[in-house]
């Protein structure tokens, strides 16, 4: 009797510390935050490449670049992500046409003519309307040579697509009709026209404005629950539902504390069962389990 109280208290430990310690759920271990530059990343999002895609909410893939920047592909134009503010879902992006161009910080940077500088409109990210806004115009492939000297402090860089001489960007707000209206002619009809969105900033140039972007809000589904209960969010594309990842299992929204009481008697059941069915007389040999 002794020796098989003694047996199943042995088995009772060792299932106890395997079922209940050892194993974690997979999609909890996968779901670890990841970092880029400085940043930390969860969900809503997932880094390509390092973290799977139930990570993340659809819509929300992101890419860490060989420099630490983080790129947001919105309709198939790339955004650079300055800062992610998780605890109202919003974050910093620029368009990184013109982001990259002006990481040297110098006039001679030279710009690529892309299509849009603001943001395209989706369902999962939306501009946010401050009252420091202001609409800019681009003029790309402006001949400098052609050009009345008063315009030349309008100029922010070279156009990517031309030379340094003849293929000039200008930059203009657009409530400044005069002016946008004498470039329009001095550029001509060849180069691009493109509207973009700064946020206004004492002392700040709009070259620079348009390198530090504007703010976005997210719509995906809330983590706090979730987080607060000790678990990390995913979702399921293929049902379409969020859910929330636990060390145990998967979990609707939260993650629930099972009763340690219920474990500890299933537990201490099971060894029992077992222990009694181990053959006393080869407690102290190699002993075996009759079934």
């Amino acid at each position: 009797m002794y020796r098989c109280v003694i047996v199943s208290i042995i088995l009772y430990s060792v299932l106890s510390r395997t079922t209940l310690s050892s194993y974690v759920d997979p999609h909890y271990l996968a779901c670890e935050p990841q970092t880029c530059g400085n940043q930390s990343i969860r969900y809503p999002f997932y880094i390509q490449g390092k973290q799977q895609p139930f990570c993340g909410y659809p819509g929300f893939a992101i890419s860490c670049d060989s420099n630490g920047f983080l790129i947001l592909s919105l309709s198939n134009t790339p955004y650079i992500i300055h800062q992610i503010f998780y605890h109202n879902q919003s974050l910093r992006v620029s368009n990184a046409a013109f982001s990259s161009a002006n990481n040297t910080n110098t006039p001679d940077s030279c710009i690529s003519a892309a299509h849009n500088l603001t943001l395209p409109p989706t369902s999962t990210f939306n501009l946010v309307h401050q009252n420091n806004h202001k609409d800019i115009v681009l003029f790309f492939g402006c001949n400098l040579s052609s050009m009345p000297l008063e315009l030349l402090d309008y100029r922010i860089g070279c156009s990517e697509a031309t030379n340094k001489t003849d293929g000039s960007v200008l930059a203009l707000y657009k409530d400044d009709v005069k002016t946008v209206s004498l470039v329009s002619k001095s550029c001509g009809t060849g180069g691009e026209v493109v509207d973009a969105v700064v946020e206004e900033s004492e002392g700040v140039g709009i070259e620079e404005k348009l390198r530090r972007g504007f703010m976005l809000n997210w719509t995906a589904s809330d983590c706090k629950l979730c987080n607060s209960t000790g678990g990390r969010c995913g979702f399921n594309s293929t049902i379409f539902t969020f859910q929330c990842y636990c060390t145990d299992r998967i979990h609707a929204s939260k993650c629930v504390i099972s009763d340690g009481r219920s474990k500890a008697s299933m537990m201490m059941g099971l060894a029992l069962g077992l222990g009694k069915g181990i053959d006393r007389s080869s407690f102290f040999g190699a002993f075996h389990i009759t079934i």
